[in-house]
């Protein structure tokens, strides 16, 4: 039993780590041993989730998990996560609220709630996590802070900005995860000298004739989510969500480079790469995504928001790829960023001072791409998207390639799995309640707001006036 429970450990670690591929293989070993084991199934049921299969998988599994231990509070909140992704909020929630019941304290399951709805009132729930949250010790580690950033959702819901922002700044002062700035600084000067010579038109591209993939980037929490989920309603569109396909070909050239290339910025070490090395690459990210689709599909998208840091590589590996780049007023995506709990990575969203600077390097980084290549992007408003959605959707539809299908004006219908911090967000109809969001919290942001350069540039990368 030791070593099962070793191998178990493992596991859970393993998906913490964001492996689920390597949590799944070790859940299942498990499993092979132990079928009832409901911690195992749950670690599996999650993994393959995470791993990208079919998310009705999960969710039959966890279903079984709970039928074996109906009074386990832990795998109803799970089993709500899952539900959400699919799209069953109201499943979600009732199981969130089962879970509350076996367990009022649950700080995990009440932020699943605060995540799949809008709060009316401060109701004897909400006043008790308030409670728990004050009290003296009463929660700590994890469970504090999904209880922080879930407290700071629902006063954010009943419009009190003031205990909201509170809630989310201790939520935030509770995270740590690494963020160089200096070094993202750094990337950015290396591409402003490369772009000033011309550089990227010298490179010898692959032969890549592919033209079915469409990146779609921007900031964090700008509003690429929603794109993709119009464009997902299309028959011919694989959407493949955010891939971590780019950035992994970036560690990989890296470690081919080894010490040589330790001085090198991501896009310093892009004149070194070879015809052979691109067309392999790009043959082998290709085949991963034929292998996700299980229909025919004319476009597929990846929109993993940082490849806009990364355009330089992407254009190498397929020079035929589009590019939809989402904007939206930087100030109510640095608030959304500040007020949004990521479950992993995202270093920069916990502190104001650097969601302003990282703001400001993926605009900066979008000027000079569109200078440095020959990359079709088409730029998207998200205040305009939301305001004219019919207009903006045939936009997007059109730049793709495709006929259009009204079914594009539908994006919440999306059957795809969504493992995003836009759970809830994607299956609403689109809406402009977000717009202006950051005027309540003004007096806030200063941090931010500094580290951005000032009202000056915000107010002209929001755009005019009237899209807000």
């Amino acid at each position: 039993m030791t070593e099962y429970v070793t191998e178990l450990t493992l596991a859970w670690q393993l998906l913490g780590q964001d492996r689920p591929i390597e949590a799944e293989q070790r859940a299942a070993a498990v499993l092979a041993r132990e079928p009832d084991n409901v911690s195992a199934i749950a670690c599996h049921a999650l993994a393959t989730w995470r791993s990208g299969a079919p998310v009705q998988l999960s969710i039959t599994e966890l279903e079984r998990a709970v039928a074996l231990e109906p009074g386990n509070g832990a795998l109803r909140h799970n089993l709500a996560t899952v539900l959400s992704s699919k799209g069953d909020i109201a499943g979600a929630m009732a199981q969130s609220r089962r879970a509350l019941e076996i367990d009022p304290s649950d700080a995990e399951a009440f932020y699943g709630l605060a995540l799949s709805t809008k709060f009316r009132e401060e109701d004897d729930l909400v006043r008790g996590m308030v409670d728990r949250y004050e009290g003296n010790n009463s929660v700590t580690g994890v469970g504090r802070e999904l209880l922080g950033f879930a407290l700071a959702k629902v006063f954010d819901d009943l419009n009190q900005p003031a205990r909201a922002f509170r809630y989310a700044a201790e939520a935030n002062a509770m995270v740590h995860r690494p963020f160089d700035l200096k070094s993202e600084q750094a990337q950015l000067d290396e591409l402003r000298r490369m772009t000033e010579a011309d550089s990227f038109r010298k490179l010898g591209g692959s032969s890549q004739e592919a033209d079915t993939l469409l990146f779609i980037v921007g900031m964090t929490r700008s509003g690429t989510t929603l794109v993709e989920s119009i464009l997902s309603r299309h028959p011919s569109v694989l959407a493949q969500g955010e891939l971590g396909q780019i950035s992994m070909a970036e560690r990989a050239l890296r470690r081919r480079l080894g010490v040589s290339g330790e001085k090198l910025g991501r896009n310093g070490m892009l004149p070194t790469l070879r015809r052979e090395w691109l067309k392999v690459a790009s043959e082998g990210l290709l085949q991963e995504t034929a292998a996700r689709a299980r229909v025919p599909f004319k476009i597929a998208t990846d929109k993993q928001p940082d490849n806009a840091l990364r355009l330089g590589l992407v254009s190498l590996l397929f020079p035929k790829a589009r590019v939809i780049h989402v904007r939206r007023h930087p100030l109510d995506t640095g608030l959304s960023n500040f007020m949004k709990r990521f479950s992993n990575g995202q270093g920069f969203s916990f502190r104001l001072d650097w969601i302003g600077a990282k703001t400001r390097l993926v605009a900066d980084s979008m000027v000079l791409w569109k200078r440095a290549l020959d990359l079709p992007i088409l730029d998207v408003r998200y205040e305009e998207l939301v305001a004219d959605p019919a207009a903006q959707s045939r936009r997007l539809v059109e730049f793709a390639g495709l006929e259009w299908t009204d079914a594009c004006l539908a994006p919440e219908n999306t059957q795809r799995s969504v493992l995003t911090a836009s759970q809830w967000q994607v299956r609403q109809p689109i809406y402009r309640g977000a717009v202006g969001r950051w005027r309540d919290y003004e007096a806030y942001l200063a941090p931010m707001i500094g580290a951005m350069g000032g009202m000056g540039w915000i107010d002209t990368e929001a755009g005019p006036k009237s899209t807000e």
